[in-house]
């Protein structure tokens, strides 16, 4: 019985070169195509340094005062926003108070929503009937009334001969 796997055995590792050579191929594939897909994003994006693939720009951060670099970067490249990477994630630094104040503040419609959660938001269902998952707009508000309406003083003393168990 012990002989007849030693066969199999030299078989598979025969071909072990050729598996790993295909696994390491396939490897490298895909970490240039996510790298693509990074760089494609980063020229939509405001300047900033070029990122390293999987890692992004992590390596260039000082280990203290990391806003300093953020205003070298922003001298460098001209501009008040910069695009820096933690990881595969892009994140927009704001090195002036006159450009966080135009998009924080004339623009907030824009930017004020919130992320989609693709299981509990899309699949589930959640970003049509959760408060929390709501994108911002007439829904939302519509929901955060009700919420609003339903906790305010009137409503909880209404309620609190049901709540209280002492009475």
């Amino acid at each position: 019985m012990l002989y007849d796997l030693e066969p199999r055995i030299r078989t598979m590792l025969s071909h072990l070169p050729t598996v790993l050579f295909a696994a390491l191929t396939l490897a490298l594939l895909v970490l240039l195509l996510d790298y693509a897909k990074m760089l494609r994003l980063r020229a939509r994006m405001p300047p900033g340094p070029f990122p390293f693939p999987i890692i992004g720009n992590v390596l260039q951060f000082p280990k203290s005062k990391p806003w300093v670099r953020f205003e070298e970067w922003s001298q460098k490249y001209n501009d008040p926003m910069i695009t820096v990477w933690i990881g595969r994630t892009p994140t927009v630094v704001l090195n002036d108070a006159w450009t966080a104040s135009e998009l924080m503040d004339k623009r907030a419609s824009i930017y004020s929503s919130r992320p989609t959660f693709q299981v509990p938001g899309r699949v589930m269902g959640g970003e049509t009937w959760a408060q929390t998952m709501l994108p911002y707009g007439d829904r939302w508000r519509f929901h955060r009334k009700m919420m609003v309406l339903s906790f305010c003083r009137n409503s909880i003393l209404h309620f609190e001969a049901a709540f209280c168990f002492t009475c």
